[in-house]
């Protein structure tokens, strides 16, 4: 199908599906681009390399959630980024370890996640 051929149908959709579709093009040229050219995709190595900056970002939104799990509190930070391309699973756990390392969250023997008032 050609450029044309899919604008001219794309006319016919409503206004939600037409801004649903440029949020889902935008998601897969991003991640095209990435796939292209990783070098250009700060990945950090270990938690220390993370942005400070990042990490209070995601603790704000973070304690606004208040996901109570380990699972939970993972979807949430992918969801934070999914507009931006995506988010790894190896850098969400370098986040978790980063957010418990500035003491943004704690991690109780049950596994249940808390949020220190800061």
């Amino acid at each position: 199908m050609t450029y044309d051929e899919l604008s001219k149908e794309v006319e016919g959709l409503g206004y939600r599906d037409k801004l649903r579709l440029a949020q889902l093009l935008i998601q897969l040229a991003r991640k095209e681009e990435e796939e292209q050219n990783p070098e250009q995709r700060k990945s950090p190595g270990h938690p220390s390399e993370i942005d400070p900056e990042m990490v209070q970002y995601v603790a704000e939104r973070l304690r606004k959630l208040k996901p109570s799990k380990k699972d939970a509190l993972l979807n949430s930070v992918g969801a934070m980024f999914q507009f931006q391309g995506g988010i790894s699973d190896g850098d969400k756990e370098r986040m978790f370890a980063a957010l418990k390392k500035a003491k943004c969250i704690s991690v109780a023997e049950n596994g249940r996640i808390t949020y220190p008032d800061t």
